[in-house]
C-alpha cells in the first residue's frame, strides 16, 4: 500500500489521545468514603473484570476512528505489487511495452487489446502514483528509448501504436540493461508489458545470462511483469507462402501455399470440421472460398487462382472473417514472373561444395527455375551479391570486407548459411563464432535431443509432420558461440546443432557439422539436409525477383519512403509505419507486400519455469492481467478507512450504553440514600431510647 499524501501520516501519535484523555479523567475525581453506597463498591468490584474489558474496547474503538480518518485523509492506493512505498516515487520508471501482433487480440466484452489494457493501466498507475519520476519507453518496434513528459501520452503516442511486427524481449531488455548502467538511474522501476509469447521471449537464449548479470549488481531496481497469457479461443490466423505465376494451358494463374492455424475451444474436441470463408481479393476483384478444416491446421499446397494472361505482375490479399485479432486475419501478397532462386556455395574443399550444391540446386518446385555454384574462398569477392538469395559459407568465418558484404546481404533480407570449416579460427560474425572440433566416442553417434518444430529451417511440414531430425547422428562437430541466437536443434549432451544468430532483416544460420560420412548420415537421412538447404533458400529468394515477400520490422524504414501504395488500405497507412505494418506497395523495379512474421501466428506461452529461469536473480514480481479487466491496477481505497472509523465511533456507542446505564443507576441509588438518611437515623435512635 501506498499514499497519495504521505506526510498525513505524522498524525498518527494522535493515536494515544484516548488513552491520554483516560488519564486525565482518572486524576480529576477526588475519593470520598460513604458508608451507605458501600454494597455499591462491593457489586462493582464483583463486575470489574467485565468493566474493564468494556473499557480497553471503548480505548480500542475510539483509536480505530482516529486511525481511520488519518488515513482516509492520507489517500492509501491498494495493489500489493506497487513499487512506489511512503518513501516517494522512483526516480526512474522504464516501460518495456510489446507492440507485437499477437498483443492486438481483443476481448469482446471491452472491444479493447491487450496492448491498449495495459497501457492504460499503467498510464494510470503512474500519474496517480509517480509523481516526478523521469519516464521512459522502450517499444519492440523502436530503436532508441524515448522520453515522455506525462504518463497521459502513453495511450496516444506514435510509439506505443499496433504494429505488425514481432517482439525481441530480450534485446529490449538488453538495452534497458544497459541504459540504466550506463546512465546510473538510481532507484528504478521497469514495467514489462506483454503475453509472454514464446517467440518474442526466447527464455532458452544466451542473452538473458547477460541481462541477470547486469541488472542484479544494481540496488533499487525493480522489475514488474504486467502480462497478458490467456490466448483467445478460436481465434484464426492466415498465411500464404511461395506465391508465383505461371503460365497455363488456358491462360494464366497465381499459385500459393495456404496455411491457416486456429486457437481450438477448450470445449471442442480435434475432430471437428470448421467451415472457414477465405476473401481473395486479385487486383482488387473478389472471391470467396469455403474450406474446411480440422484440428487447430489447414493447409493447402500450390493453391492456383486463374488471372488474365496479360497480368504479367498484380497483387491480391485473403482475408479471414473478424475475430479476435484483426491483425492476423489477412495476408497480402504480390505476384510476378518467378526470380531465380541462386545460391553460392563458397568452399576450399570440393567434397564438401559439391554435396551443398546438389542440394541447393535440386528443384523442390518445378515452376522455379535454380542456380547454384560453387566459388573458393579467393574468388568470393567475385559473388554476383544483387542476383543471389543464398550463400553457403563453408570455409573459416572472414574479417575486413568480406565480412562486411555478408553483414550487407543479410541486412537486404538474403540468407547465410555458415558450415565450419577444418580450421575454424577465431573470426566472430553476427556475434558468433567457431570454436573446436569435437569428436564422439569410437563407436558412440550423438543424437538430436530436441529442435523446433514450430518456426525456421526444422518445423513441421506443410501437412504438420515433423521432419526427422532424431534421426540426424553426428559424429564430429564443431563448438559454436553466440550471445545473441536461437537454438534451432540441440546436440544431445553437446552443443547446438543448428541455430540462428541474431540479425535485424534477413538470416544467418550456423550448422555444427558436415554432410560427410565422416561427420554425420546427413546424406544417408537425405530429407532433413535437403529440406534445410531449400528453406534457407525460399528465405533468401523471397527479397528477390520483381515481386518480394518482406517482413514487418525486418528492414530499413527510410527505404520505404518512395512506395507507391497498391491498394486503398496501404495508401491510408502513414508514411513512418510502413516499415511497421502490412501493406502492399510498389517500387521502380519490384511489387513489395509487407506482412507480419509467421512465427507471429504461434499461440505458445512461456512456461512458469522458465520465465523463473530466464529471470533468476532479478527482483521480480508478475501481475497476470485480463483485457477485459476493470481492476486498476491500484486505486485508492479512502472509503474503506471511512467505513472502519465509523464502524469504530458506532462500536464505541454500544459499548458506552451499559456503562451510562450503569452510572445512571448509581446516581439514583446515591440520591435515594441521601434522601432516606435522615429518617433512618431517627427511627434508630427512638428505637434506642425506647
Amino acid at each position: 500500500m501506498t499514499f497519495l499524501q504521505p506526510f498525513i501520516l505524522f498524525a498518527l501519535p494522535l493515536l494515544g489521545l484516548p488513552i491520554l484523555i483516560h488519564l486525565i479523567n482518572q486524576n480529576r475525581h477526588r475519593t470520598i468514603n460513604w458508608a451507605a453506597t458501600m454494597f455499591l463498591l462491593q457489586a462493582k468490584r464483583m463486575a470489574r473484570g467485565m468493566a474493564r474489558l468494556r473499557y480497553l474496547l471503548i480505548m480500542l474503538a475510539r483509536m480505530l476512528a482516529i486511525a481511520g480518518l488519518i488515513f482516509a485523509v492520507s489517500r492509501p492506493m491498494a495493489g500489493g505489487w506497487l513499487g512506489l512505498t511512503a518513501g516517494g516515487a522512483p526516480d526512474t520508471t522504464i516501460v518495456v511495452l510489446d507492440r507485437s501482433v499477437s498483443m492486438e487480440e481483443q476481448n469482446f466484452r471491452t472491444n479493447r487489446s491487450k496492448r491498449e489494457a495495459a497501457l492504460l493501466k499503467l498510464s494510470e498507475l503512474i500519474q496517480n502514483t509517480g509523481r516526478n519520476t523521469q519516464l521512459l519507453l522502450f517499444d519492440s518496434a523502436g530503436t532508441e528509448p524515448l522520453k515522455i513528459p506525462s504518463a497521459a501520452d502513453l495511450i496516444d503516442l506514435p510509439e506505443t501504436q499496433p504494429t505488425s511486427t514481432a517482439a525481441d524481449i530480450p534485446s529490449l531488455m538488453q538495452a534497458v540493461a544497459e541504459y540504466i548502467v550506463d546512465n546510473e538511474t538510481g532507484r528504478t522501476d521497469v514495467w514489462v508489458c506483454s503475453d509472454l509469447r514464446q517467440n518474442d521471449w526466447n527464455p532458452t537464449g544466451g542473452r538473458w545470462e547477460a541481462i541477470r548479470s547486469q541488472l542484479s549488481e544494481r540496488e533499487g531496481v525493480k522489475l514488474y511483469l504486467l502480462t497478458y497469457p490467456d490466448v483467445a479461443e478460436d481465434n484464426l490466423a492466415v498465411s500464404v507462402q511461395g506465391v508465383h505465376r505461371r503460365e497455363t494451358i488456358e491462360g494464366a494463374e497465381v499459385v500459393m501455399d495456404l496455411q491457416i492455424t486456429r486457437t481450438l475451444p477448450a470445449a471442442e474436441s480435434g475432430d471437428a470440421v470448421k467451415v472457414v470463408p477465405l476473401t481473395f481479393v486479385i487486383d482488387g476483384a473478389r472471391s470467396t472460398l469455403d474450406v474446411e478444416m480440422t484440428g487447430n491446421q489447414f493447409i493447402r499446397n500450390g493453391h492456383a487462382i486463374p488471372i488474365d494472361r496479360e497480368s504479367k505482375r498484380g497483387w491480391g490479399r485473403i482475408e479471414l472473417p473478424r475475430d479476435a485479432n484483426a491483425a492476423d486475419n489477412s495476408c497480402g501478397f504480390v505476384y510476378a514472373e518467378p526470380a531465380v532462386q541462386k545460391a553460392v556455395v563458397v568452399s576450399d574443399e570440393p567434397d564438401v561444395a559439391e554435396l551443398l550444391r546438389i542440394a541447393a540446386g535440386t528443384p523442390s518446385d518445378r515452376n522455379l527455375i535454380y542456380d547454384a555454384e560453387v566459388m573458393t574462398t579467393s574468388q568470393a569477392a567475385a559473388i554476383p551479391w544483387n542476383e543471389t538469395a543464398l550463400v553457403i559459407w563453408q570455409a573459416a568465418i572472414p574479417d575486413g570486407v568480406l565480412a562486411q558484404q555478408l553483414q550487407d546481404f543479410v541486412a537486404s533480407g538474403r540468407t547465410v548459411l555458415f558450415f565450419p570449416p577444418q580450421a575454424p579460427g577465431g573470426n566472430v560474425l553476427f556475434e558468433a563464432s567457431w570454436t573446436n572440433w569435437q569428436q564422439a566416442e569410437a563407436g558412440q553417434h550423438v543424437t538430436v535431443s530436441r529442435w523446433r518444430t514450430d518456426a525456421d529451417l526444422l518445423a513441421n511440414t506443410q501437412s504438420g509432420s515433423p521432419l526427422p531430425v532424431g534421426q540426424v547422428l553426428v559424429d564430429r562437430h564443431c563448438g559454436m558461440e553466440s550471445v545473441q541466437s536461437t537454438v534451432l536443434a540441440q546436440l544431445e549432451g553437446a552443443g547446438p546443432l543448428l541455430l540462428r544468430a541474431f540479425s535485424d532483416h534477413g538470416a544467418a544460420y550456423f550448422c555444427a557439422t558436415l554432410p560427410t560420412a565422416e561427420h554425420s548420415n546427413l546424406v544417408d537421412n537425405g530429407i532433413v539436409f535437403y529440406v534445410l538447404i531449400q528453406r534457407a533458400l525460399a528465405r533468401g529468394a523471397a527479397s528477390l525477383g520483381a515481386a518480394r515477400q518482406l517482413v514487418a520490422g525486418q528492414f530499413a524504414s527510410e527505404d520505404s519512403g518512395q512506395w507507391k501504395p497498391l491498394d486503398k488500405n496501404s495508401a491510408e497507412t502513414l508514411l513512418s509505419r510502413r516499415g511497421l505494418t502490412t501493406g502492399l506497395y510498389e517500387t521502380d523495379d519490384a511489387l513489395l507486400a509487407v506482412n507480419r512474421p509467421s512465427a507471429e501466428d504461434l499461440t505458445e506461452v512461456v512456461g512458469e519455469e522458465p520465465l523463473k529461469k530466464a529471470l533468476e536473480g532479478l527482483d521480480y514480481t508478475r501481475i497476470d492481467d485480463d483485457a477485459g479487466s476493470a481492476l486498476a491496477l491500484a486505486s485508492e481505497v479512502w472509503r474503506t478507512f471511512l467505513i472502519l472509523m465509523i464502524v469504530a465511533l458506532m462500536a464505541e456507542a454500544v459499548l458506552c450504553v451499559p456503562e451510562k446505564i450503569e452510572a445512571a443507576e448509581e446516581d439514583r441509588q446515591v440520591r435515594r440514600n441521601r434522601r432516606g438518611w435522615p429518617f433512618s437515623q431517627m427511627t434508630q435512635e427512638k428505637t434506642s431510647a425506647a
